[in-house]
């Protein structure tokens, strides 16, 4: 008997396990408490604030080693990238919301970068402490990246001497997941007395109250049939294992081409959803081209990413250590509480001033984007369109694609550049890469002016001008 036990008590085993509990869990206790289905808290949060609850931070009754949760969040995060590079590209032209979209989440999540950067040299100037400079991105990495990548660039910037940088990167994305709540429930209630919703079209038969799941639902769709000896859901499982295995033999020939103890070594393991993902696009682009892009099954690659997702999100949140987030609580609250904040109102302030049509549903879209994922800002999208049938969720995915190449030089030139001069004097370490950002932002300006619709409606101070 001992010797099938060990198959149970391998660490893997009973952490996923626990996840998927704790989702079952989760999705249970919402669908039986009518006040918690009302607030619309996603089921993929309620169940990481369980496995925080239930786990070793709290009441140790849930058998999860915190070490084990960031490898399984650190893997299905890139799973997640994989998934949606090897869907085919939406068939939608770009709107001029769509466009203001894509600017606008590249815009914000420079902006919570270059404030990263200010609140950590206030944080030094109120304290006379020191902060790693690491500590400048985890705003941008934990509000607007989500917990994924917050949480493989932490983890690998800490052998630059970011002590806890993965799981301050996870409690970054926690606390960004709180203010999607907080402010997003409350804002949608404001828009209904307020008038600032406009309807949505209907389908014929009747709908769930609007609440916010962690994904939206997708359409049924028929399932081909699989050519050849294989299912087909095992095709599109080997096709993204077949990227993931092409992204370590890149991501370990690239590694081992740099001069050892180069500060790039660890940030390069830290993009691999990014390096995942352009094999999964150049994958799936090249099968089109040459029309072999048959066993490409779109629906069921939406189904893993829907579960990498939940996953990531769980067990991110599940992974919270408190002892960290003690050790480190005065300038975490102080960076998460202005950035909070300050994130809603620029959403707020931007909706009418970016979008053309429907500007409140596009902003709320935007908050949740800003504060956790594409998936946390359509689930605060269900809250006022429970189906996604209208035009906001199709410019939400086209603004996704089109914001990465805007948001690529942040992530290719700019957190690179940040981290080879780490080792040297603060003071650069924090002014050279705040003052790209600045340029960055400035670039960005002149991309609204040119390439949307934005407007700058007056007056200035208004958060919501009836012009």
């Amino acid at each position: 008997m001992r010797a099938f036990v060990r198959f149970w008590t391998a660490p893997f085993v009973p952490n996923v396990l626990a996840l998927l509990a704790l989702l079952i869990l989760a999705a249970a206790i919402v669908r039986l408490v009518p006040p918690l289905r009302r607030v619309g808290i996603p089921n993929a949060i309620f169940a990481g604030l369980l496995g925080l609850l239930l786990g070793p931070s709290v009441l140790d009754v849930l058998p999860v080693d915190t070490d084990v949760l960031e490898v399984i969040v650190y893997h299905a995060f890139a799973v997640v990238f994989i998934a949606v590079g090897l869907q085919s590209a939406p068939p939608t032209k770009a709107t001029g919301s769509a466009r203001s979209m894509a600017f606008g989440i590249a815009f914000l999540a420079v902006s919570q970068a270059l404030l990263g950067f200010i609140l950590v040299a206030a944080w030094m100037g109120l304290t006379q402490g020191t902060l790693h400079p690491g500590f400048s991105w985890m705003v941008t990495l934990g509000f607007m990246q989500g917990p994924g990548q917050a949480l493989a660039l932490g983890s690998a910037w800490e052998g630059q001497g970011l002590v806890h940088g993965g799981q301050i990167g996870l409690i970054f994305a926690a606390l960004g997941f709180a203010y999607c709540i907080i402010l997003g429930v409350p804002l949608v209630a404001l828009a209904r007395r307020r008038g600032w919703i406009e309807a949505e079209p209907c389908g014929d038969e009747p709908v769930d109250p609007p609440t916010m799941q962690s994904t939206p639902t997708a359409t049924p769709t028929e399932t081909p049939a699989a050519t050849g000896p294989n299912e087909p859901l095992s095709v599109q499982i080997m096709l993204v294992a077949g990227v993931y295995i092409a992204t370590f033999g890149l991501l370990f020939a690239l590694t081992r081409a740099l001069p050892e103890g180069s500060p790039l070594h660890a940030t390069l393991w830290g993009f691999h959803f990014i390096v995942g993902s352009a094999f999964a696009i150049g994958l799936r682009r090249t099968a089109q081209r040459m029309h072999l892009d048959q066993p490409f099954n779109d629906p069921l690659l939406a189904r893993i990413t829907v579960i990498a997702v939940d996953i990531t999100t769980a067990g991110a949140i599940a992974a919270v250590r408190l002892d960290v987030l003690t050790a480190w609580l005065g300038p975490i609250l102080f960076m998460t509480t202005i950035a909070g904040l300050l994130t809603g109102l620029v959403c707020l302030w931007s909706a009418k001033r970016l979008f053309p049509d429907r500007p409140f549903a596009h902003s709320l879209v935007l908050l949740g984007t800003a504060t956790g994922t594409i998936s946390t800002g359509l689930a605060l999208l269900r809250m006022v369109d429970p189906e996604l049938r209208g035009p906001v969720a199709r410019n939400v995915v086209v603004a996704a694609t089109g914001s990465v190449p805007i948001n690529a030089p942040l992530f290719i030139g700019v957190i690179p550049l940040a981290v080879t001069l780490w080792p040297g004097e603060l003071t650069t370490a924090l002014l050279v890469p705040a003052g790209v950002l600045v340029v960055y932002l400035a670039a960005l300006l002149v991309g609204f002016a040119k390439l949307t619709p934005a407007r700058l409606l007056r007056p200035i101070t208004s958060l919501w001008p009836t012009s």
